[in-house]
């Protein structure tokens, strides 16, 4: 029995799918993070790529053959998903940047541990809030968002669409948004640390013999985790609203960089 070998028009658009799609994966938060097994990935990515290709080759235009032209094709489709991927990674840093604030406030800013995903020193509290996210990301079914999303973005920004560079401004609503999740995390603990820090600096002024400095480490320590804590359900319900809205972020920058 014959099968019908697929032509090179084929084999080009089945190339820059398995891109995207390899891209994403990659780059991805927890999808992508080094302890997930190459295998898992590699699998993840062929199995993807299989069951979106009867779905997207009919509406790709004809990709031109010309090696320059699809080098430019080929980059624009790691570019968009890189796009896509930062989304979730700006959710992640900005439980990361609440982390930092919290520890700065606590005095624990020596404190630091090796991060294998940043390659960087990052505080205790990092640590743990990236840990708290991650594990809200796979609760929250964050990662079949993205998965849907990914699916989506061939329909609603297909192979060779050129650029709607205004859609690039999503981004800066996205980064502000970082920002505020940040602070929103990290104001439980900085109100009552700087409350502390008040009443610290009165017990200064009013009783010099004291040691303010070796007093307030270990008060500022113990409050900062005990406020942290405290505060777990707020920083738990405001990562899931964070997740849950990339469902309605990473659309609407498809069409908005489409020109819809």
């Amino acid at each position: 029995m014959d099968f019908p070998w697929p032509d090179i028009q084929q084999i080009t658009v089945g190339l820059l799918i398995l891109l995207r799609i390899s891209a994403i994966i990659i780059l991805l938060p927890v999808l992508g993070h080094q302890l997930v097994p190459t295998q898992v990935k590699t699998g993840m990515i062929v199995v993807l790529t299989v069951l979106i290709y009867p779905l997207v080759y009919d509406k790709v235009t004809l990709i031109p053959l010309d090696p320059v032209a699809f080098a430019a094709i080929a980059i624009q489709e790691i570019l968009i998903a890189g796009a896509l991927a930062l989304f979730a990674q700006l959710v992640f840093s900005a439980s990361q940047f609440a982390g930092q604030l919290i520890s700065f406030q606590m005095g624990m800013t020596v404190a630091n541990v090796f991060d294998p995903v940043t390659r960087s020193q990052q505080s205790v509290i990092s640590q743990l809030a990236i840990t708290l996210a991650m594990l809200l990301w796979i609760i929250t079914g964050a990662h079949r968002i993205f998965i849907h999303a990914m699916i989506e973005s061939f329909t609603l920004f297909p192979i060779d669409q050129p650029w709607s560079f205004p859609g690039l401004l999503t981004f800066t609503d996205a980064a502000s948004n970082m920002f505020v999740l940040s602070l929103k995390i990290a104001a439980p603990v900085m109100l009552l640390l700087l409350l502390v820090f008040i009443a610290l600096g009165l017990l200064s002024r009013a009783v010099p013999q004291i040691q303010v400095f070796f007093v307030s480490f270990p008060l500022t320590v113990g409050l900062g985790l005990f406020a942290f804590a405290l505060g777990m359900p707020a920083f738990i319900l405001l990562m899931n609203d964070a997740f849950i809205g990339l469902s309605v972020q990473v659309p609407l920058f498809l069409r908005h960089l489409g020109g819809n």
